[in-house]
């Protein structure tokens, strides 16, 4: 498809048309294999000769179709039977328009499948490689060298496409493709394709669904086994699944935060916008990717130098103080330095063409640094003072980068704002230019992720215990109530509170005595989730009086409620942090697990308080989704006087829990530990509640 030795032009025109703009764009970006236009209205076509039909051709590699929906059938049937290898569907009347042309496209897809046919779109703009000097691009491309770079792009919106490509001041493609309704190629065969692209460097994808997601994560990885970033925006993060959930846990999981934890665990790297989207490529045009989050900002402004301290913990971006040894270095130039001399205002007493060149020196020697940003807001046309001081300061920011193994970066602090000599004189010597500050320190941010970013070996699979059978593989039974899942649960090793269950009063007392008071009296049914907004528990019984008397109360409670419930002892564990662990399944990417504060909190938490992975869990992820869930954390480490709370044991919970339901995958839909009680240091946790939704394919 991409680099084909001919094509076949499916309503190639003399008028100005589609078909006209694909055999110009050929022409224009100096295509060299063979150009075929197809329609029986012509003999020629811009000086090509022109076939009646496409019977008339033989093992064309890609076929245009330059024609309206309800008549690409006619022609697209004939493929197989010339040996067409790959297509190109621009129009849409596709799956996005309703039954018909949902059922129009399946019948393509399968076409193509069956003939082995690679199809881009339909419903999309098409592609342009100019790595390999071929297009099947539906808008006419006016200038291709302009258009040359490093950088992949996938979209499924061609106005996208149009979009990024209008600006390459300060990266090109290598392949631009429009990918529009993904019939057979998805985005997954495309980035496949560009991780092994020598032409490409970063791969781009403008994504507003995923159509194979399994295919799609083996793509990430294999983008990141060739230390390529794969830059990501997603259109409608802010959607919610729109499924009812019984448990906490799915409705803390949406859709769009799944996807976030999926791309961090395989690599990728996410944006907010297209501000941010470009701003991160054009920052993987330097010549070496930072490898930290420590930045030593230099600076012609002592106003600039402030907003850079305001901006970058926001961002991500560490502004290590200067080192003895480099305070030393800079002030032998430059006399005493306020503050602690990071950012470096080297202006100094305006000597700037000797002080930012030894200051820019210090900088990239310094053990402390990753990365050098010189903040400096210049920009083309402008009427006064920057264009006599921007070219003036860029040459020595740039001799700089030529020789450093660190990325320079000049930062302009607004976005949009570029001196084009600027940008050129900077990515000559392996630097690059960025625009807005928090769009900027953020690209080199993510950046500084992607590089330190560790491939990490999911956790030991646990073996089926054999235990999920009777219990949940036949889908009898939705939900399994608290009792039955905590033994389940149990035998992987996930702590659960001491219960009993008990037929009667006196069985209750019995039961409270073997276990120990104070115990929790619970109603428990596979049809009552949520037993407390039943008023089907009774807390902290402390003798067998007060168990009888609560047994009574809920025998008369279940009665009225009209459920068919057992009755549950269990230990009364206080005293501890409440925790949410829990599993969910999105209809995408499988099992999810989620980590924020539990009991009550549970129902209080914004989705900033809870951590998600992408089961399988992997060595070392339940430690972090502690860091990562800060109300929890804070409460673990020991708030407001309190003891600090045994992290381990939870750490150790977590793990179980991911281990039982990744071996149990096929028949979980959802998992409910609300809440686990993470007792003080060294006591370890206990699950008091304990939900489970089967799933049943």
């Amino acid at each position: 498809m991409l680099k084909p030795a001919s094509v076949a032009v499916v309503g190639a025109s003399p008028k100005p048309s589609i078909g006209r703009s694909v055999i110009e764009n050929l022409q224009l970006v100096g295509y060299s294999g063979e150009i075929l236009p197809v329609n029986p209205n012509y003999d020629e076509v811009l000086g090509y000769g022109c076939r009646p039909s496409l019977r008339e051709l033989e093992g064309p590699d890609l076929v245009v179709f330059c024609v309206g929906a309800r008549r690409v059938l006619e022609g697209y049937r004939l493929l197989g039977d010339i040996g067409a290898a790959a297509a190109v569907i621009f129009d849409g009347g596709f799956a996005e328009a309703g039954p018909d042309g949902r059922k129009l496209q399946a019948e393509i897809s399968a076409f193509s499948r069956a003939a082995g046919i690679s199809l881009c779109g339909p419903n999309c703009m098409g592609f342009f490689n100019p790595a390999s000097a071929s297009a099947a691009y539906a808008q006419l491309i006016h200038d291709p060298g302009k258009l040359h770079g490093n950088v992949g792009l996938i979209s499924q919106s061609g106005s996208v496409c149009i979009g990024l490509m209008s600006d390459t001041r300060r990266f090109g493609f290598s392949t631009v493709v429009s990918s529009g309704n993904e019939a057979v190629a998805t985005t997954a065969d495309y980035i496949e394709y560009l991780a092994d692209d020598p032409a490409t460097e970063v791969i781009a994808v403008f994504s507003e669904f995923i159509a194979d997601p399994e295919q799609f994560v083996a793509a990430l990885d294999r983008a990141a086994g060739a230390d390529k970033p794969v830059v990501v925006l997603k259109a409608g993060r802010t959607a919610r699944s729109q499924r009812a959930v019984t448990s906490h846990t799915g409705g803390l999981c949406g859709e769009a935060r799944v996807f976030s934890a999926l791309l961090r665990a395989h690599r990728a790297i996410e944006v907010d916008g297209l501000d941010e989207f470009t701003e991160v490529l054009a920052a993987c045009g330097a010549a070496h990717l930072p490898a930290g989050h420590r930045a030593s900002v230099v600076t012609a402004s002592g106003g600039l130098a402030e907003l850079m301290l305001d901006a970058a913990p926001a961002a991500g971006i560490e502004l290590p103080r200067l080192s003895a040894t480099d305070r030393a270095a800079v002030e032998s130039f430059m006399g005493p330095v306020s503050g602690d001399g990071n950012p470096l205002d080297a202006w100094g007493s305006g000597q700037f063409d000797s002080n930012l060149p030894k200051a820019l020196e210090v900088a990239r020697a310094s053990d402390d640094t990753d990365v050098v940003v010189f903040p400096n807001d210049a920009c083309d046309g402008q009427p006064m003072g920057g264009c006599d001081f921007g070219p003036a300061y860029t040459p020595h920011v740039a001799a700089s980068a030529a020789v450093s193994d660190k990325p320079h970066y000049q930062l302009n602090t607004r976005p949009g704002l570029m001196h084009r000599v600027q940008v050129r004189l900077l990515a000559e010597s392996g630097g690059a230019t960025l625009g807005g500050l928090h769009q900027g320190l953020s690209a080199i941010a993510r950046l500084a992720e992607f590089s330190r970013w560790q491939p990490r070996p999911a956790l030991d699979e646990r073996p089926n215990l054999g235990c999920v059978p009777a219990l949940l593989a036949d889908g009898a039974r939705p939900t399994i109530h608290e009792h039955d899942s905590g033994r389940a649960l149990q035998a992987y090793g996930v702590p659960v509170a001491t219960e009993m269950l008990a037929n009667s009063a006196a069985e209750a007392v019995a039961a409270a005595v073997e276990i120990g008071f104070p115990v929790v009296l619970k109603a428990v049914s596979d049809r009552v989730a949520h037993k407390s907004e039943h008023g089907l528990v009774e807390l902290a019984l402390g003798d067998a009086e007060a168990v009888e008397r609560a047994w009574n109360s809920l025998a008369v409670r279940i009665a009225r409620s009209g459920h068919s419930t057992e009755i549950l002892v269990q230990e009364m564990v206080s005293d501890g942090v409440e925790a949410l662990v829990g599993v969910s399944r999105d209809a995408d990417f499988g099992l999810t697990l989620a980590l924020g504060p539990g009991g009550v909190d549970a129902d209080l938490s914004s989705a900033g308080d809870v951590a998600l992975r992408v089961l399988p869990l992997r060595v070392g992820d339940a430690a972090e989704m502690i860091a990562e869930s800060p109300r929890l954390a804070r409460l673990l480490a020991g708030f407001r006087g309190r003891p600090p709370a045994d992290a381990a044991a939870l750490i150790a919970c977590i793990e179980a829990l991911a281990g039982f339901a990744w071996a149990e995958r096929d028949h979980i839909a959802e998992i409910d530990l609300n809440p686990v009680m993470v007792l003080r240091e060294g006591q370890g946790c206990v699950a008091v509640d304990a939900l489970i939704v089967t799933h049943n394919p």
